[in-house]
């Protein structure tokens, strides 16, 4: 895979110490903290009942005031499609918002899977 282009851009001061900041406490690298940054920012743009939490595992997806998303993933199988399951396991939850969080866990597969394989393999001990 060809390495991205790099992207060049100008900031206040201001903002550029709080990114420096933000980066040094999430023990980042300035790079791959703009990455995560816009990467995160786009996510939260087109799937708008997402949100993004720190736990104690690290920084995951979410539906606003939900689960998270790698468990309703989990409750779809590896389709990740919505089905009745689903919504009866998430019987609180709307079902267009299930049906957006299957939809992100759909397309960011290398941050749901691992960890709903994680989950698969406790759940089996």
């Amino acid at each position: 895979m060809p390495l991205p282009r790099p992207l060049c851009t100008r900031l206040p001061i201001e903002v550029e110490s709080v990114l420096e900041q933000h980066f040094y406490e999430q023990g980042w690298a300035p790079s791959e903290g703009l990455r995560a940054i816009i990467l995160e920012w786009l996510a939260l743009d087109r799937y708008p009942k997402i949100e993004f939490r720190e736990t104690s595992a690290g920084r995951r997806s979410a539906l606003r005031e939900g689960p998270e998303v790698w468990e309703i993933a989990a409750s779809a199988g590896p389709s990740r499609a919505m089905s009745a399951a689903v919504g009866q396991c998430f019987a609180g939850v709307r079902s267009d918002a299930l049906e957006e969080a299957l939809s992100y866990a759909r397309a960011h597969r290398a941050e749901i899977d691992p960890l709903v394989a994680r989950a698969e393999r406790l759940a089996a001990l």
